[in-house]
């Protein structure tokens, strides 16, 4: 009786590297067309002005904070709103108002739809939270 040969997984095929991957984001938000542009500039300047010397690139196509290679948040544009999103350091902020969406083991994100979504103040504390 022949023998069945057994099954061998391939490996995922590797995903090509953007063009962008590493260029500076300013192009992002030149790019970015009215109401969202405004907002996701107002965000930039709170990550910017929150961690003092974090790395700011294009990642992804998308803006991305990191530090020593470590994922703080990004940037990135919805349909109609911009979300700041938390990678792995930021799965365990403390959210009390329940504003974080996200199962919390890989990423959460916070979805920004006006100005008056920015709570800048518990924004920068979760992004030193991240930063640790």
């Amino acid at each position: 009786m022949p023998t069945k040969k057994k099954a061998v997984a391939k490996p995922a095929p590797m995903m090509p590297r953007r063009d962008d991957f590493g260029a500076e984001a300013d192009g992002y938000f030149e790019a970015a067309a009215p109401p969202l542009a405004p907002l996701a500039r107002e965000l930039r300047s709170v990550i910017l002005g929150a961690l003092p010397g974090v790395g700011e690139s294009l990642k992804w196509g998308v803006p991305v904070y990191q530090r020593d290679g470590a994922l703080i948040c990004a940037i990135r544009l919805g349909r109609d709103y911009v979300v700041l999103q938390f990678y792995a350091s930021g799965t365990s902020l403390s959210d009390p108002d329940r504003l974080l969406e996200g199962t919390g083991q890989k990423m959460r994100h916070v979805k920004i739809r006006s100005r008056a979504d920015i709570r800048k103040r518990q924004f920068v504390a979760w992004l030193k939270a991240a930063d640790r």
